[in-house]
Protein backbone atom coordinates (compact mmCIF):
# COMPACT_ATOMS: atom_id res chain seq x y z
CA UNK A 1 0.00 0.00 0.00
CA UNK A 2 2.45 2.61 0.53
CA UNK A 3 4.82 1.96 -2.16
CA UNK A 4 1.38 2.87 -4.53
CA UNK A 5 1.51 6.17 -3.00
CA UNK A 6 4.67 6.81 -3.15
CA UNK A 7 4.12 6.12 -6.64
CA UNK A 8 1.61 8.57 -7.13
CA UNK A 9 3.10 11.29 -5.40
CA UNK A 10 4.81 14.01 -7.70
CA UNK A 11 8.15 14.94 -7.34
CA UNK A 12 8.47 17.83 -4.99
CA UNK A 13 9.53 21.26 -6.47
CA UNK A 14 11.05 24.48 -4.43
CA UNK A 15 11.49 27.75 -5.32
CA UNK A 16 15.02 28.98 -3.73
CA UNK A 17 16.32 32.10 -4.00
CA UNK A 18 19.66 32.65 -5.22
CA UNK A 19 20.21 35.50 -2.26
CA UNK A 20 20.26 31.76 0.02
CA UNK A 21 24.20 31.36 -1.46
CA UNK A 22 25.26 34.06 0.88
CA UNK A 23 24.26 32.66 3.86
CA UNK A 24 26.34 29.05 3.13
CA UNK A 25 27.50 26.74 6.00
CA UNK A 26 25.35 29.26 8.12
CA UNK A 27 21.82 27.71 9.87
CA UNK A 28 18.94 29.06 8.06
CA UNK A 29 15.00 29.37 9.05
CA UNK A 30 13.01 28.70 5.59
CA UNK A 31 9.91 31.04 5.29
CA UNK A 32 7.18 30.87 3.45
CA UNK A 33 4.33 28.35 1.99
CA UNK A 34 3.72 24.95 0.54
CA UNK A 35 0.95 23.62 -1.89
CA UNK A 36 -0.06 20.46 -1.28
CA UNK A 37 -1.76 19.53 -4.57
CA UNK A 38 1.40 20.03 -6.51
CA UNK A 39 3.84 19.25 -4.04
CA UNK A 40 5.87 22.99 -4.52
CA UNK A 41 7.46 25.12 -1.95
CA UNK A 42 8.13 28.74 -2.23
CA UNK A 43 10.73 29.83 -0.27
CA UNK A 44 10.88 33.36 0.44
CA UNK A 45 14.31 35.59 0.32
CA UNK A 46 15.03 36.64 3.83
CA UNK A 47 15.78 40.40 2.77
CA UNK A 48 12.82 41.37 0.83
CA UNK A 49 9.47 42.73 2.84
CA UNK A 50 7.09 40.02 3.00
CA UNK A 51 3.97 39.77 4.89
CA UNK A 52 5.17 37.51 7.53
CA UNK A 53 1.52 36.73 8.45
CA UNK A 54 1.00 34.71 4.79
CA UNK A 55 4.14 32.79 5.13
CA UNK A 56 5.07 30.05 7.97
CA UNK A 57 8.15 27.97 8.90
CA UNK A 58 8.31 25.25 5.97
CA UNK A 59 11.92 23.82 6.61
CA UNK A 60 15.64 24.57 8.03
CA UNK A 61 19.02 24.43 6.90
CA UNK A 62 21.81 23.03 8.98
CA UNK A 63 24.65 24.86 9.59
CA UNK A 64 28.30 23.31 8.95
CA UNK A 65 28.79 22.79 13.09
CA UNK A 66 24.66 21.81 13.54
CA UNK A 67 25.93 18.91 11.12
CA UNK A 68 29.22 18.54 12.74
CA UNK A 69 28.05 18.39 16.00
CA UNK A 70 25.63 15.24 14.77
CA UNK A 71 22.42 17.44 15.07
CA UNK A 72 22.04 15.36 11.71
CA UNK A 73 23.74 11.98 12.73
CA UNK A 74 26.86 11.65 10.83
CA UNK A 75 25.28 8.17 9.14
CA UNK A 76 22.07 9.98 8.14
CA UNK A 77 23.87 11.88 6.22
CA UNK A 78 25.76 9.26 4.57
CA UNK A 79 22.65 7.60 3.50
CA UNK A 80 21.40 11.28 2.30
CA UNK A 81 23.96 11.99 -0.21
CA UNK A 82 23.53 7.80 -1.48
CA UNK A 83 19.56 8.95 -2.25
CA UNK A 84 21.10 11.89 -4.26
CA UNK A 85 23.42 9.58 -6.21
CA UNK A 86 19.78 7.60 -6.85
CA UNK A 87 21.52 4.76 -4.62
CA UNK A 88 19.34 4.48 -1.58
CA UNK A 89 15.55 2.29 -2.03
CA UNK A 90 13.64 0.84 0.48
CA UNK A 91 13.54 -1.37 -3.08
CA UNK A 92 14.70 -1.81 -5.99
CA UNK A 93 11.16 -1.73 -7.82
CA UNK A 94 10.18 1.50 -6.11
CA UNK A 95 10.13 4.36 -7.72
CA UNK A 96 8.33 7.83 -7.30
CA UNK A 97 6.35 8.91 -10.35
CA UNK A 98 8.58 12.11 -11.83
CA UNK A 99 11.84 10.07 -12.07
CA UNK A 100 13.13 9.93 -8.25
CA UNK A 101 14.46 6.63 -8.29
CA UNK A 102 15.50 7.12 -4.66
CA UNK A 103 14.28 7.79 -1.38
CA UNK A 104 15.12 6.68 2.45
CA UNK A 105 12.86 6.02 5.19
CA UNK A 106 13.93 6.28 8.94
CA UNK A 107 12.15 5.76 12.21
CA UNK A 108 10.07 8.03 13.90
CA UNK A 109 12.21 8.81 17.21
CA UNK A 110 12.74 11.20 19.99
CA UNK A 111 16.08 11.49 18.27
CA UNK A 112 15.35 12.90 14.97
CA UNK A 113 14.19 16.34 14.03
CA UNK A 114 11.52 15.64 11.88
CA UNK A 115 8.53 15.20 14.08
CA UNK A 116 7.47 18.45 14.53
CA UNK A 117 5.31 19.05 11.37
CA UNK A 118 4.69 17.06 8.06
CA UNK A 119 6.03 17.32 5.36
CA UNK A 120 8.86 19.83 5.51
CA UNK A 121 11.84 21.03 3.86
CA UNK A 122 15.67 20.31 5.69
CA UNK A 123 19.03 20.21 4.15
CA UNK A 124 22.56 21.04 4.83
CA UNK A 125 25.57 22.77 3.04
CA UNK A 126 28.39 20.14 1.46
CA UNK A 127 31.13 22.51 0.15
CA UNK A 128 29.11 25.24 -0.05
CA UNK A 129 26.23 23.26 -2.31
CA UNK A 130 22.67 23.32 -0.53
CA UNK A 131 21.69 19.73 -0.77
CA UNK A 132 18.16 19.78 0.15
CA UNK A 133 14.85 17.14 1.13
CA UNK A 134 11.39 16.85 1.95
CA UNK A 135 10.48 14.45 5.09
CA UNK A 136 6.96 13.68 4.97
CA UNK A 137 4.55 10.77 6.30
CA UNK A 138 1.88 8.70 4.51
CA UNK A 139 -0.47 9.54 7.64
CA UNK A 140 -0.10 10.62 11.08
CA UNK A 141 -0.62 7.03 12.37
CA UNK A 142 2.78 6.02 10.31
CA UNK A 143 5.68 5.31 12.26
CA UNK A 144 8.43 5.86 9.60
CA UNK A 145 9.40 8.72 7.98
CA UNK A 146 9.88 9.44 3.96
CA UNK A 147 12.85 11.18 2.88
CA UNK A 148 13.33 12.37 -0.95
CA UNK A 149 15.60 14.99 -2.49
CA UNK A 150 14.07 17.73 -4.31
CA UNK A 151 14.06 19.30 -7.40
CA UNK A 152 15.70 23.07 -6.86
CA UNK A 153 13.79 25.73 -9.24
CA UNK A 154 16.26 28.83 -8.16
CA UNK A 155 15.35 32.19 -8.48
CA UNK A 156 16.34 35.71 -8.35
CA UNK A 157 13.91 37.75 -7.42
CA UNK A 158 15.16 41.24 -8.57
CA UNK A 159 15.60 39.88 -12.09
CA UNK A 160 13.50 37.54 -12.68
CA UNK A 161 10.01 39.87 -11.59
CA UNK A 162 10.59 41.67 -14.35
CA UNK A 163 12.36 39.43 -16.92
CA UNK A 164 10.06 39.54 -19.42
CA UNK A 165 10.07 43.41 -19.95
CA UNK A 166 13.76 43.04 -20.77
CA UNK A 167 14.13 44.58 -24.47
CA UNK A 168 11.38 46.98 -23.49
CA UNK A 169 11.35 48.54 -20.04
CA UNK A 170 15.05 47.63 -18.52
CA UNK A 171 14.86 46.69 -15.05
CA UNK A 172 18.11 48.80 -13.82
CA UNK A 173 16.34 52.27 -14.95
CA UNK A 174 12.62 51.52 -13.91
CA UNK A 175 14.20 50.49 -10.24
CA UNK A 176 15.09 54.12 -9.58
CA UNK A 177 11.84 55.78 -11.06
CA UNK A 178 9.41 57.47 -8.90
CA UNK A 179 5.49 57.53 -8.30
CA UNK A 180 3.47 59.96 -5.96
CA UNK A 181 -0.15 58.44 -5.96
CA UNK A 182 -2.73 61.76 -5.15
CA UNK A 183 -5.77 59.06 -4.81
CA UNK A 184 -5.66 55.54 -4.41
CA UNK A 185 -9.24 54.65 -5.77
CA UNK A 186 -10.07 52.36 -9.06
CA UNK A 187 -7.91 54.86 -11.10
CA UNK A 188 -5.25 55.11 -8.65
CA UNK A 189 -4.80 51.14 -7.67
CA UNK A 190 -4.81 50.17 -11.74
CA UNK A 191 -1.91 52.74 -12.20
CA UNK A 192 0.40 51.33 -9.10
CA UNK A 193 -0.53 47.86 -9.71
CA UNK A 194 0.94 48.52 -13.48
CA UNK A 195 3.49 50.67 -12.36
CA UNK A 196 4.55 48.02 -9.87
CA UNK A 197 4.77 45.13 -12.52
CA UNK A 198 6.35 47.87 -15.01
CA UNK A 199 8.98 47.51 -12.33
CA UNK A 200 9.17 51.42 -11.05
CA UNK A 201 11.19 51.02 -7.32
CA UNK A 202 9.65 54.21 -5.58
CA UNK A 203 5.82 54.49 -4.24
CA UNK A 204 4.36 57.31 -2.55
CA UNK A 205 0.43 56.64 -1.60
CA UNK A 206 -1.31 59.79 -0.40
CA UNK A 207 -5.24 58.80 0.25
CA UNK A 208 -7.18 59.14 3.78
CA UNK A 209 -9.72 57.04 2.85
CA UNK A 210 -10.86 53.22 4.09
CA UNK A 211 -11.22 50.60 1.67
CA UNK A 212 -15.10 48.98 1.47
CA UNK A 213 -17.07 46.59 0.26
CA UNK A 214 -18.45 49.06 -2.05
CA UNK A 215 -15.33 49.79 -3.94
CA UNK A 216 -13.92 46.07 -4.79
CA UNK A 217 -16.14 46.04 -8.22
CA UNK A 218 -13.84 48.82 -9.37
CA UNK A 219 -10.61 48.51 -7.46
CA UNK A 220 -7.48 46.14 -7.23
CA UNK A 221 -8.30 45.61 -4.14
CA UNK A 222 -10.59 43.13 -2.95
CA UNK A 223 -12.69 41.78 0.17
CA UNK A 224 -9.77 40.87 2.45
CA UNK A 225 -9.16 44.77 2.13
CA UNK A 226 -11.98 46.06 3.59
CA UNK A 227 -11.85 48.17 6.88
CA UNK A 228 -8.08 48.71 5.53
CA UNK A 229 -7.07 52.15 4.88
CA UNK A 230 -6.67 52.33 1.07
CA UNK A 231 -2.88 52.92 1.21
CA UNK A 232 -2.43 49.98 3.26
CA UNK A 233 -4.39 48.11 0.76
CA UNK A 234 -2.78 49.52 -2.42
CA UNK A 235 0.66 49.12 -0.52
CA UNK A 236 0.12 45.18 0.18
CA UNK A 237 -0.70 44.63 -4.02
CA UNK A 238 2.65 46.33 -4.96
CA UNK A 239 4.76 44.81 -2.37
CA UNK A 240 2.98 41.59 -3.29
CA UNK A 241 4.68 42.06 -7.09
CA UNK A 242 7.64 43.80 -5.57
CA UNK A 243 9.07 42.94 -2.45
CA UNK A 244 12.08 45.30 -2.95
CA UNK A 245 10.25 48.49 -3.45
CA UNK A 246 10.29 51.39 -1.43
CA UNK A 247 6.28 52.36 -0.28
CA UNK A 248 5.92 55.24 1.70
CA UNK A 249 2.10 55.93 3.30
CA UNK A 250 0.14 59.12 4.25
CA UNK A 251 -3.68 58.81 5.02
CA UNK A 252 -4.23 62.25 4.78
CA UNK A 253 -5.18 64.81 2.44
CA UNK A 254 -2.20 65.69 0.17
CA UNK A 255 -3.01 69.75 1.14
CA UNK A 256 -2.05 67.87 5.12
CA UNK A 257 0.88 66.20 3.80
CA UNK A 258 4.07 67.97 4.82
CA UNK A 259 4.84 69.45 1.64
CA UNK A 260 8.93 68.90 2.10
CA UNK A 261 8.32 65.45 2.51
CA UNK A 262 6.72 64.92 -0.61
CA UNK A 263 8.84 67.85 -2.40
CA UNK A 264 12.45 65.89 -1.05
CA UNK A 265 10.63 62.42 -2.95
CA UNK A 266 10.20 64.26 -6.01
CA UNK A 267 12.49 64.85 -8.61
CA UNK A 268 12.96 64.72 -12.66
CA UNK A 269 12.50 60.60 -12.61
CA UNK A 270 9.18 60.93 -10.27
CA UNK A 271 5.68 61.37 -12.40
CA UNK A 272 2.84 62.45 -10.16
CA UNK A 273 -0.49 60.83 -10.16
CA UNK A 274 -3.47 63.14 -10.34
CA UNK A 275 -6.54 60.66 -9.16
CA UNK A 276 -8.58 63.02 -6.90
CA UNK A 277 -12.34 63.08 -6.89
CA UNK A 278 -11.91 66.64 -7.80
CA UNK A 279 -10.07 69.08 -10.33
CA UNK A 280 -9.09 71.08 -7.24
CA UNK A 281 -6.61 68.15 -5.66
CA UNK A 282 -5.18 67.65 -9.07
CA UNK A 283 -4.42 71.08 -9.67
CA UNK A 284 -3.05 70.73 -6.66
CA UNK A 285 -0.55 67.85 -7.82
CA UNK A 286 0.26 69.67 -10.97
CA UNK A 287 1.51 72.77 -9.18
CA UNK A 288 3.47 70.33 -6.32
CA UNK A 289 5.28 68.76 -9.84
CA UNK A 290 6.23 71.84 -11.35
CA UNK A 291 7.89 73.13 -7.95
CA UNK A 292 9.84 69.58 -8.04
CA UNK A 293 10.50 69.15 -11.75
CA UNK A 294 8.47 66.37 -11.76
CA UNK A 295 5.95 65.22 -14.70
CA UNK A 296 2.20 65.16 -13.84
CA UNK A 297 -0.58 62.91 -15.44
CA UNK A 298 -4.29 63.61 -14.48
CA UNK A 299 -6.67 60.51 -15.28
CA UNK A 300 -9.99 61.40 -14.61
CA UNK A 301 -13.99 59.26 -15.78
CA UNK A 302 -17.17 61.38 -17.13
CA UNK A 303 -20.23 59.80 -16.32
CA UNK A 304 -20.62 56.72 -15.76
CA UNK A 305 -16.97 56.05 -17.66
CA UNK A 306 -18.78 56.33 -20.67
CA UNK A 307 -15.90 58.14 -21.52
CA UNK A 308 -12.78 59.60 -19.71
CA UNK A 309 -9.76 62.47 -20.21
CA UNK A 310 -6.00 62.46 -19.63
CA UNK A 311 -4.07 65.64 -18.93
CA UNK A 312 -0.41 65.86 -18.76
CA UNK A 313 2.65 68.21 -18.64
CA UNK A 314 6.28 68.67 -18.07
CA UNK A 315 7.81 70.98 -15.25
CA UNK A 316 8.48 73.33 -17.89
CA UNK A 317 7.97 74.08 -21.87
CA UNK A 318 4.12 73.54 -21.94
CA UNK A 319 0.56 74.58 -20.22
CA UNK A 320 0.11 73.50 -16.90
CA UNK A 321 -3.52 72.20 -15.24
CA UNK A 322 -4.02 75.76 -14.23
CA UNK A 323 -3.70 76.51 -18.13
CA UNK A 324 -6.30 73.85 -18.89
CA UNK A 325 -8.65 75.19 -16.07
CA UNK A 326 -9.04 78.73 -16.86
CA UNK A 327 -9.53 78.12 -20.64
CA UNK A 328 -11.88 75.22 -20.50
CA UNK A 329 -13.68 75.90 -17.17
CA UNK A 330 -14.93 72.95 -15.19
CA UNK A 331 -17.31 72.29 -17.76
CA UNK A 332 -16.92 68.73 -18.98
CA UNK A 333 -18.30 65.21 -18.66
CA UNK A 334 -15.81 64.72 -15.63
CA UNK A 335 -17.59 63.85 -12.17
CA UNK A 336 -16.75 63.63 -8.62
CA UNK A 337 -17.11 59.62 -7.67
CA UNK A 338 -19.92 58.84 -5.31
CA UNK A 339 -17.74 57.21 -2.50
CA UNK A 340 -20.60 55.78 -1.51
CA UNK A 341 -24.21 54.94 -2.48
CA UNK A 342 -27.01 52.53 -0.57
CA UNK A 343 -29.94 51.36 -1.85
CA UNK A 344 -32.08 48.40 -2.03
CA UNK A 345 -32.31 45.39 -4.47
CA UNK A 346 -35.92 47.08 -6.09
CA UNK A 347 -33.78 49.86 -6.49
CA UNK A 348 -30.90 48.05 -7.69
CA UNK A 349 -31.98 48.47 -11.45
CA UNK A 350 -32.48 52.37 -11.16
CA UNK A 351 -29.52 53.29 -9.87
CA UNK A 352 -26.92 55.20 -11.98
CA UNK A 353 -23.35 53.70 -10.53
CA UNK A 354 -20.52 56.52 -10.77
CA UNK A 355 -18.15 56.44 -12.50
CA UNK A 356 -18.64 53.32 -14.06
CA UNK A 357 -18.06 49.85 -14.63
CA UNK A 358 -14.37 48.32 -14.23
CA UNK A 359 -14.03 47.63 -18.20
CA UNK A 360 -14.64 50.89 -18.85
CA UNK A 361 -12.67 52.68 -16.05
CA UNK A 362 -9.62 50.70 -17.09
CA UNK A 363 -9.68 50.95 -20.53
CA UNK A 364 -9.72 54.94 -19.79
CA UNK A 365 -6.84 54.10 -17.17
CA UNK A 366 -5.08 51.55 -19.00
CA UNK A 367 -4.04 54.15 -21.83
CA UNK A 368 -3.12 56.83 -18.90
CA UNK A 369 -0.62 54.33 -18.11
CA UNK A 370 1.13 53.84 -21.30
CA UNK A 371 1.93 57.78 -21.30
CA UNK A 372 3.25 57.49 -17.69
CA UNK A 373 5.23 54.57 -19.08
CA UNK A 374 6.42 57.33 -21.88
CA UNK A 375 7.28 60.15 -19.52
CA UNK A 376 9.38 58.00 -17.35
CA UNK A 377 11.50 56.96 -20.43
CA UNK A 378 10.96 60.76 -22.07
CA UNK A 379 15.66 60.84 -21.23
CA UNK A 380 15.93 56.96 -22.34
CA UNK A 381 17.64 56.82 -25.55
CA UNK A 382 17.09 53.29 -25.22
CA UNK A 383 13.18 53.34 -24.91
CA UNK A 384 10.62 53.34 -27.69
CA UNK A 385 8.00 55.44 -27.26
CA UNK A 386 4.75 54.14 -27.49
CA UNK A 387 2.43 56.78 -27.42
CA UNK A 388 3.55 60.11 -26.16
CA UNK A 389 4.47 61.45 -29.83
CA UNK A 390 0.95 60.61 -31.01
CA UNK A 391 -1.20 62.40 -28.44
CA UNK A 392 -1.52 65.73 -27.83
CA UNK A 393 -1.49 67.47 -23.97
CA UNK A 394 -5.01 66.77 -23.60
CA UNK A 395 -6.61 63.32 -24.88
CA UNK A 396 -9.99 62.10 -24.54
CA UNK A 397 -10.83 58.27 -24.30
CA UNK A 398 -14.07 57.00 -25.64
CA UNK A 399 -15.72 53.63 -24.24
CA UNK A 400 -19.24 54.18 -26.40
CA UNK A 401 -20.88 56.62 -27.93
CA UNK A 402 -24.20 55.32 -27.16
CA UNK A 403 -26.24 58.24 -25.98
CA UNK A 404 -28.02 55.85 -23.71
CA UNK A 405 -24.92 55.92 -21.39
CA UNK A 406 -22.87 58.83 -22.15
CA UNK A 407 -26.23 61.49 -23.36
CA UNK A 408 -25.48 64.06 -25.40
CA UNK A 409 -22.21 64.41 -24.49
CA UNK A 410 -21.50 60.99 -26.04
CA UNK A 411 -22.10 62.55 -29.70
CA UNK A 412 -18.65 64.38 -29.73
CA UNK A 413 -17.27 60.68 -30.03
CA UNK A 414 -17.41 59.51 -34.19
CA UNK A 415 -17.19 55.58 -32.83
CA UNK A 416 -17.06 53.32 -29.42
CA UNK A 417 -13.58 53.00 -28.73
CA UNK A 418 -11.74 56.49 -29.96
CA UNK A 419 -9.13 58.01 -28.81
CA UNK A 420 -8.58 61.75 -29.62
CA UNK A 421 -5.25 63.20 -30.87
CA UNK A 422 -5.42 66.80 -31.96
CA UNK A 423 -7.20 68.62 -28.56
CA UNK A 424 -4.81 70.85 -28.27
CA UNK A 425 -4.48 73.11 -24.67
CA UNK A 426 -3.76 76.68 -25.05
CA UNK A 427 -1.54 79.23 -22.37
CA UNK A 428 -4.04 80.97 -20.20
CA UNK A 429 -4.60 84.83 -20.78
CA UNK A 430 -2.15 85.98 -17.82
CA UNK A 431 -5.38 88.31 -16.15
CA UNK A 432 -7.15 84.89 -16.56
CA UNK A 433 -4.08 82.51 -14.51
Amino acid sequence: MKTSIIQQRRYPTVAIPTSLVEYAGKSVTLRGYYVSNTQYYNIMPIDAHIEQDRVYEIGKIFSDEETKSELIPSCLIERLDSIILGKTTTSSSNKLRSGVKSYLEIECTEENKFNVSLPQLFGYWNNGKLQLFEAFRESEEDDKIIITPVKQDSYSLKLDLFSRNTGILESDVMLKKKALFIGCGSVGSLVAVELAKAGVGHFMLVDNDIFGYHNICRHQCGIYDVGHYKTDALADRILSINPYAEVKKFNLPIEDVDQDEVLSFCNSDTVIIGGADNREGDLYACNLGIRAGSSFVSIGCWERAFAGEIFYCLPEGMPTYKDFLAVTGYVSGRVTQNRRFYTTEADLEKVSFEPGISADVNFVTIVGVKLILDLLNRDNAEYTQRILPYLTQYTLVCNTNDTRIGGEQAEIFSYPLQVTTSIIVPYAAKDNV
